[in-house]
């Protein structure tokens, strides 16, 4: 004979149903028999949720015709600031602004503009300029406007997933900007008939900071009136998205429809928008 306890406990060390349930035999053999006790954490009603941008709603890979068209709009710059630089050392600079301002995200958490960049590329070439430059700022203009000229595509099911989680919960985004500004990601959002489901947007280069930092997670609660333990935010990374939710006591699922992202300390991890909205479906 099998006696099943099942313990409802509100302590933080019992995980979430269903994705994970703790299973451990009991000491107490009393009863004569052996005990198996399950321990759940009861959830509250999450009221809002916050999404990840790239990789969780548009795919983050370039296109060659964006990259070209940036190419042309910092190599103009360069000429009306009077430096000619050849096509090799350009495009190894232009690599070179990249990998830098990726190293700001990742090892500094820092939510960096195009400005930003641009500055770094130009100090490779000894050129300084005015905090307001023109040529910088038309750069900058035309950088945004590459991302809906040539815009990424939608991931799979996500402008209908985005509407069906609307008319449940609140909605925000909080993202870490690459390139192209908060602005231009915003317009995309418009673009495609999607901005007006999200009561916020927020972006690392508008906070100053990026996931897993907790300003950008912090920002959106406050945007959105919740408390963390009544939001979940939903991001394709572990490192960013899920480490900083669940930092600042969010709630978090891991969207694994790009790539697969291994183990996860998520409540689940879902592997399209279809599996994200079902999941979500019993609130």
């Amino acid at each position: 004979m099998l006696l099943l306890v099942l313990v409802v406990s509100s302590s933080p060390s019992c995980q979430p149903w269903p994705q994970r349930i703790a299973l451990a035999p009991s000491t107490d053999n009393s009863a004569g028999c052996p005990t198996l006790s399950f321990c759940f954490r009861v959830l509250p009603q999450p009221l809002a949720l916050t999404l990840d941008y790239w990789d969780t709603i548009y795919e983050a890979s370039s296109t060659p015709d964006r990259v070209r068209r940036r190419h042309e709009s910092l190599q103009a710059m360069l000429r009306h600031l009077g430096a000619e630089v050849p096509a090799d050392e350009f495009i190894r600079l232009y690599r070179a602004s990249a990998a830098e301002a990726d190293r700001w995200w990742r090892d500094e958490h820092r939510g960096y503009t195009t400005a930003d960049r641009i500055r770094w590329l130009l100090a490779q070439l000894a050129i300084e300029r005015p905090e307001h430059c023109e040529h910088i700022a038309h750069a900058v203009e035309e950088i945004d406007d590459t991302l809906t000229a040539v815009p990424p595509p939608l991931l799979p099911g996500a402008a209908v997933g985005i509407r069906a989680l609307a008319s449940r919960f609140k909605l925000a985004i909080i993202s870490d900007t690459g390139f192209a500004s908060g602005r231009a990601q915003d317009r995309l959002l418009a673009q495609d008939r999607l901005l007006d489901h999200f009561a916020a947007t927020i972006y690392s280069v508008d906070v100053g900071h990026a996931k897993p930092r907790p300003e950008p997670f912090q920002r959106a609660l406050a945007e959105l009136g919740v408390s963390a333990a009544k939001a979940i935010h939903v991001g394709d990374i572990e490192r960013t998205d899920v480490v900083g939710a669940l930092a600042v006591g969010m709630r978090a699922i891991r969207l694994d429809q790009i790539r697969p992202g291994g183990s996860s300390a998520a409540e689940y991890v879902a592997t399209s928008f279809e599996d994200l909205v079902e999941y979500l479906g019993d609130y």
